[in-house]
């Protein structure tokens, strides 16, 4: 078998809940007291919850960077710990996903996936439980972004909006808003959802404003020198999540690009037609989880095979390319950003070199 990860990727894809049903049976068996009880309703079944673990685990596989499990893994456990789910239940998951995939997968396949396995497993073992607020400290408008977080908890939507449109009146750069209280505050919506501080409707209502104030400070500013070149963005398929990236089109815009920006979940199966009568200059795609590895990577791939030699330069950014230094050129990208600051100057690189 000239590719054991490849091939076991697949399988996992394709029978993820079958896999995760003879792990649960096993672990049933083996440790009833930690399943029995189940997971709280308001995270998942014990069904869904090792099923997107394998899923986890096929994207690590595909790629073959077992970081990108160990970091999930990371996640998981303090998500985990937050709701009360015995600290064994996590590493029994994973040791019964193993076994039954010994059963299930040819032995090619088996120590890759005990590599991975295994360096979720220490990840679950050496990560902490507590995730300091990103709220500490006395960093650029800080003190901003408290105020702000704490309107949109306490549901002043007006106030929360008012707060960042005052800032943009008194000269605050929006890059500066972006990066210093409105990202900030998001990082920290996220940490309060997964250390069950808040409810998932709180999220979402955080995403809201958010967006509220993107679209309200794009109206704020002045239209600068065009560069008569064209920015495609989107997330793509399977990725809900558009905030990040429209931070990066409206700092594209800022730097008078011409951004098309297509939004979340963008399938990859009509590019060819989408493009033949768009000239694009700079293609940047986001995938926030490593759940949305293997959509990158295929979608980079349709991409140039549909265009060929006239694909223009692929920018990507995301959460699992901060995880993995070389995970970019693994996925067929020619470049990666974590950030808005860094995904235009990327993005001016590549177009020079173009």
């Amino acid at each position: 078998m000239q590719h054991p990860e490849r091939f076991a990727a697949g399988v996992l894809r394709q029978s993820s809940r079958a896999v995760a049903l003879l792990a649960l049976d096993a672990l049933t068996k083996s440790r009833p007291e930690l399943v029995d009880g189940g997971l709280p309703s308001t995270f998942a079944d014990p069904v869904d919850d090792t099923r997107m673990r394998i899923l986890a685990l096929a994207e690590s596989l595909d790629v073959d960077r077992p970081q990108l499990l160990a970091h999930q893994s990371a996640w998981y456990k303090v998500a985990l710990a937050h709701r009360n789910v015995a600290a064994a239940y996590l590493p029994e998951n994973l040791q019964a996903i193993r076994s039954a995939l010994r059963a299930e997968l040819p032995a090619e396949c088996q120590p890759a996936i005990d590599r991975h396995v295994d360096a979720a497993l220490r990840a679950a073992a050496e990560a902490p439980t507590e995730i300091p607020s990103y709220l500490e400290g006395d960093g650029p408008l800080r003190v901003e972004a408290r105020r702000f977080l704490l309107a949109v908890l306490e549901n002043r939507r007006a106030d929360a909006i008012d707060l960042v449109m005052g800032l943009r009146t008194a000269g605050v750069s929006v890059a500066d808003i972006h990066d210093h209280l409105l990202s900030t505050a998001q990082r920290e919506v996220g940490r309060m959802w997964l250390m069950s501080e808040i409810p998932i409707a709180d999220e979402h209502f955080a995403s809201r404003i958010v967006e509220s104030c993107l679209d309200r400070m794009s109206t704020m500013s002045t239209a600068p020198i065009r560069r008569n070149r064209t920015v495609l963005m989107f997330a793509v398929g399977g990725d809900m999540h558009a905030i990040g990236l429209r931070m990066v089109a409206d700092r594209f815009e800022a730097h008078g690009y011409d951004v098309w920006n297509l939004g979340a979940d963008m399938p990859g199966h009509d590019f060819e037609w989408m493009l033949q009568d768009r000239k694009v200059d700079l293609i940047a795609l986001g995938a926030t989880l490593v759940l949305h590895v293997g959509s990158a990577r295929a979608t980079i791939a349709q991409l140039r095979d549909a265009l060929g030699r006239h694909c223009p330069p692929i920018l990507v950014g995301g959460g699992p390319f901060a995880v993995v230094d070389d995970l970019h050129r693994v996925v067929g990208a020619d470049a990666v950003a974590n950030d808005p600051n860094t995904a235009v100057r990327r993005g001016e690189e590549l177009l020079a070199v173009r």
